[in-house]
């Protein structure tokens, strides 16, 4: 199967693969024998009339052939890519096509026709604001000199994207998150807007329901017991309101979403072999008969 990946947690497969087998192909050797042999046996015997006469039997082995041996042997360089140990955790995924029925909690799977959108897009772009370095050799004076831009990181460290994900025709929701690297999350030049084109697979561990304010993060921590202290303050003054948490965009729908330890999201692509197999064959035209 052909597939172009979006995003892959390379660790988490590798560990993955080397579980399935810790045996990785770096090189291999072809060896060719080119040769034409002829071995032909005859053997007769012959008993008739006519030989009766000298009363005897004529046996004859018969061996003719010619043989032309070459060994030519080919050496090929193997590259491991991390597409090939990835197609080999993909071979022991069940694919999910609808239901969760009858995939248990710690399943190795594979949901196609996925359409993921972005739960947390309004506090993402601000994130990635801070996280790219705008507030760098910023200091607090009355905090003793303290580094904003050090703060940020280590709050964000734990920060994911955080996606919702709809089967086509099914009435299943999925959950996965992303971690948030700071420098790039995504394989091959794609960004988190290019998930939102079209169809995508998700590769994975099923993990069970949960809503989706399950995902909690250290951001988020303290922007809740920043509201809670404001709230807890005798003094307040007015021209100033109380900073509100960002919520996801779907926090308050109630729905249980099945959440997926994400490992990889790939884009499977159809070659032109794939729909030659899939026209089916003609049959046979039957002969008119009399």
């Amino acid at each position: 199967m052909l597939f172009n990946v979006y995003y892959l947690n390379f660790s988490k497969v590798y560990e993955i693969k080397m579980m399935l087998s810790n045996i990785i192909k770096t090189d291999e050797s072809v060896e060719t024998n080119q040769g034409d042999t002829i071995d032909a046996e005859l053997q007769a015997k012959m008993g008739t009339k006519f030989l009766k006469l000298f009363n005897a039997e004529v046996g004859s082995d018969i061996k003719s052939g010619s043989s032309d041996s070459q060994k030519v042997l080919e050496n090929f360089k193997v590259t491991m890519t991390k597409s090939l140990i990835l197609s080999e955790v993909m071979e022991k995924c069940k694919t999910v096509s609808s239901s969760f029925d009858s995939i248990t909690e710690g399943q190795l799977i594979q949901i196609d026709n996925v359409s993921l959108s972005l739960e947390n897009e309004m506090e993402l772009r601000t994130v990635k604001m801070f996280s790219n370095g705008s507030f760098k050799g910023m200091r607090l004076p009355e905090a003793g000199g303290l580094d904003i831009n050090n703060l940020f990181n280590s709050m964000f460290k734990d920060y994911s994207y955080k996606l919702k994900g709809e089967i086509k025709d099914s009435d299943e929701k999925v959950l996965i998150k992303i971690p948030l690297t700071f420098e790039s999350e995504f394989e091959n030049l794609y960004n988190v807007d290019d998930l939102f084109i079209g169809n995508v697979s998700l590769i994975g561990i099923y993990k069970g329901k949960t809503k989706i304010n399950g995902l909690k993060n250290s951001f988020e921590f303290f922007q809740e017991l920043g509201q809670v202290s404001d709230s807890d303050s005798e003094v307040h003054n007015s021209q100033y309101s109380a900073p509100k948490v960002v919520k996801l965009k779907s926090e308050d729908d109630g729905v249980d979403y099945n959440y997926i330890d994400l490992l990889a999201i790939v884009h499977v692509i159809k070659s032109k072999s794939d729909e030659t197999e899939a026209k089916p064959k003609k049959a046979p035209r039957k002969k008119d008969t009399e």
